[in-house]
């Protein structure tokens, strides 16, 4: 029983009470006995009319006040729309009293009402601010509507009330978007899974602790999509009832692919993550460099036919002394340009540098000495190119508590998968590939989402990262942090105790004019003492009002946000002050959701 019933509960317990306690005292009174003696035979038909007079009360100031709320607005319009044509009809086809009495009564309400009409423009007129210092205000549903952001299909991101319901908004764009929200703030209820159990296209998916894919897999599923689980720690498996899948990042060097080399680059800059502060970029870029060659050395070379993986490019990097030379002649004698390069500049090194370099490498690849990131690593059981060709939903799961550990794992995926299906351009399915990155600052510097929030939208996919503020993203992405707000057809921001974030979102609302009204009182008294003496009192008020500016969102109000509330912006829309609905909340979604904390 939740609070609203139990408040009518105890209500009605009081209300019965009080009724047994009045007739108690009223059976001490002197008149009683003479009522009961004539009215004996009819106390308890009295006594359920008393009831029932009060209970029909009761009723009727409920209905009323229903019919007069927002949430029966349609009612009403149907209601009077029925008077007003009743009215009209008597008033046209009765020709005896009744028909003239309704006759000027829809006379008198008619003039009333037009007249009401222009009046009420004429003051809302009067009373509208002016924009001299600024015209931003919140979206109304109207606005909304106009704009087509109201219901229908596209990304879910909250809910308006139009006078009778809640409305969902929608985007149905192709730009990014982004959602600033910091931890439990209800993103995953409100905004990921709703449209995880609604998107019919297909998406690839960062799920931090795997919650994502035991909610939502069964209804994709039931949507016609094929599901992947790549999860290493085997967190979903069981719940959901698939089977864990690999990938092996390998498969994408084939011999003869023109691409090969830039492939390799790519893979690459994944695998060695750029440092959180500026150091000498030599080490590191020699390690790329030294990393690239020996990909695909084992990409190419037919020794390692059979164990084409991740975990033999890391036992060759572990190799001793002779034996890491000896790696080196055979590269140095590969007839790709790119390998014997690699080789014969390895060779050319000194000792100290190219163990310093070879350093380098090995701390960039210790996560691949992981047994279960090897096995996920070691063969492909689907391809990235499908999320384009066909109706498939792919899962990225990782322990939170090791999501920065292991975050090079995200990468080498992501970075494959956008790539892949930026890159099948002719290729256009009837909804985008969505690329919904939850904790996208754990991934780091990623060379192909910072592209592609610049310049691929459109291209089949759309890509919707999830931060916790934008500190977050500035630490990352430098002072190109705001491309990622500027190339984002929808934000979504949560609130937070950040305050930068608060201020910059806070400036993006935008200011607005409101009216300054100022009232003054002056009294002056004086006295005169010239032949003679006299004095005099004054009093002066004073009423101003003046336009001044406001911001719509203060950076205080954003930080203090309700859980349940938050703004979005929209391209080409006013900020809009909007509502989270958690999926299980909406009569449709949770019924094809698991609901894993019933």
């Amino acid at each position: 029983m939740n609070r609203k019933h139990t408040a009518i509960a105890v209500l009605l317990v009081a209300l019965f009470t009080a009724m047994l306690g009045t007739d108690t005292a009223a059976q001490s009174v002197n008149w009683r006995e003479q009522y009961d003696q004539s009215y004996n035979a009819y106390l308890w038909q009295l006594r359920w009319m008393r009831i029932a007079i009060m209970v029909l009360s009761a009723a009727a100031g409920f209905a009323l006040g229903w019919f007069i709320s927002p949430q029966a607005r349609r009612f009403r319009k149907v209601v009077f729309a029925i008077l007003a044509v009743l009215a009209v009809g008597i008033a046209i086809l009765d020709h005896s009293v009744v028909g003239w009495g309704t006759a000027l009564l829809v006379a008198f309400v008619g003039f009333f009402a037009a007249l009401g009409y222009w009046i009420g423009r004429g003051i809302r007129a009067l009373g509208r601010a002016p924009t001299t210092f600024g015209s931003a205000k919140w979206a109304t549903p109207e606005h909304l509507a106009e704009r087509g952001h109201l219901g229908g299909e596209g990304i879910m991101l909250g809910t308006i009330f139009d006078g009778e319901a809640e409305r969902t908004i929608t985007y149905k764009g192709d730009r990014h978007v982004t959602t600033v929200a910091p931890t439990r703030s209800w993103k995953g209820v409100s905004q990921i899974i709703p449209n995880l159990l609604s998107y019919t296209g297909s998406a690839l998916v960062i799920d931090p602790k795997g919650e994502l894919a035991m909610t939502t897999a069964a209804a994709r599923k039931a949507m016609g999509q094929d599901i992947v689980l790549v999860d290493p720690w085997g967190i979903a498996t069981e719940q959901t009832g698939c089977e864990a899948a690999r990938f092996n990042p390998l498969d994408w060097l084939q011999p003869g692919d023109a691409d090969m080399t830039e492939n390799a680059m790519l893979l690459t800059d994944a695998i060695v993550k750029p440092p959180a502060q500026k150091t000498d970029p030599f080490f590191r870029e020699e390690a790329k460099a030294m990393l690239q060659g020996l990909l695909m050395h084992v990409a190419l070379d037919e020794t390692y036919e059979g164990r084409r993986s991740l975990a033999t490019v890391r036992q060759q990097l572990l190799l001793s002394g002779p034996d890491m030379k000896a790696l080196f002649e055979r590269m140095a004698s590969s007839p790709h340009q790119v390998v014997s390069s690699t080789g014969a500049r390895s060779l050319q090194k000194d000792e100290k540098l190219l163990s310093n370099v070879l350093a380098s490498v090995q701390a960039e690849t210790h996560i691949l000495d992981s047994t279960r990131l090897q096995e996920a690593l070691s063969a492909s059981d689907f391809r990235f190119e499908d999320l384009k060709t066909k109706a498939m939903t792919v899962y990225l799961i990782l322990p939170a508590d090791r999501l920065e550990t292991f975050s090079g794992f995200l990468r080498l995926l992501v970075q494959q998968a956008i790539t892949v299906t930026a890159r099948n351009i002719d290729v256009k399915p009837d909804k985008p590939v969505l690329f919904l990155l939850d904790e996208m600052g754990a991934l780091g510097r990623l060379t192909m989402v910072e592209q592609a929030y610049g310049l691929m939208a459109g291209f089949g996919m759309q890509l919707w990262g999830v931060v916790q503020d934008l500190c977050q993203l500035r630490r990352i992405y430098g002072e190109d942090y705001e491309s990622f707000i500027a190339n984002s057809g929808a934000i979504s921001y949560f609130g937070s105790p950040d305050r930068r974030s608060a201020e910059y979102f806070s400036a993006l609302c935008g200011v607005t004019t409101v009216w300054n009204l100022s009232s003054a009182v002056a009294h002056a008294v004086s006295s005169t003492f010239c032949q003679g003496q006299g004095s005099g009192k004054s009093r002066t008020e004073t009423d101003t009002r003046a336009a001044t500016q406001r911001k719509l969102a203060y950076p205080d109000e954003l930080m203090r946000l309700p859980i349940d509330h938050q703004v979005i912006l929209i391209e080409n829309t006013d900020p809009i002050l909007a509502k989270k609905r958690r999926w299980f909340d909406d009569p449709v979604l949770k019924t094809k959701g698991v609901n894993l904390h019933r």
